[in-house]
């Protein structure tokens, strides 16, 4: 008798590790593309931008029509974000200050607040500069060119309002 039930609960213990590992690829195969989507996204705004609005404006003012090209140039347009090279390098030797802070041994927790400290106000000062440029973009550029920057950049409208990567079916940002 215990040898007729025991070949009866082989078979269906079989079955639910198949099931289990089925559940398994396929959440391990989600995730796998979860990250690889993540990953994709970042890499395209690095390659489309090179991830700054200095090496973004001006590449997008030079791909506008010559006529209006010209106008953005004699207006110095292209040349705003410049001034923000020698920002992000302050910010990157604040970073690499903390860093190097940070790594000593024995810890000096006062040099470490006081390098945050400066890494925090670069930070400040950067964004800062930042936001002064854009509203004059904005002010120099039709709204059709704003769009197309949007566009130019991958970046785009969602149906719910807010900012999010491509837009409608037409290859156009949707619009809020």
């Amino acid at each position: 008798m215990t040898d007729a039930t025991q070949p009866a609960a082989a078979p269906r213990r079989r079955r639910w590790l198949g099931v289990l590992l089925i559940v398994s690829l396929a959440l391990n195969a989600l995730l796998i593309g979860v990250v690889l989507r993540g990953l994709w996204i970042a890499r395209t705004n690095i390659v489309m931008t090179g991830g700054s609005i200095e090496r973004a404006l001006p590449a997008f003012i030079a791909s506008l029509p010559a006529a209006r090209r010209e106008e953005l140039q004699r207006a110095q347009l292209a040349d705003k974000p410049a001034a923000l090279r020698p920002l992000r390098s302050e910010l990157r030797q604040a970073r690499a200050e903390a860093n190097r802070i940070f790594l000593t041994d024995p810890f000096d927790r006062a040099a470490f607040v006081a390098a945050q400290s400066r890494l925090l106000a670069a930070e400040a000062k950067l964004r800062s500069a930042i936001f002064n440029v854009l509203p004059e973009m904005g002010e120099r550029l039709t709204i059709e060119e704003r769009w197309a920057y949007l566009r130019w950049r991958g970046h785009g409208w969602s149906r719910g309002g807010g900012f999010r990567r491509g837009g409608n079916r037409e290859g156009q940002p949707n619009r809020p």
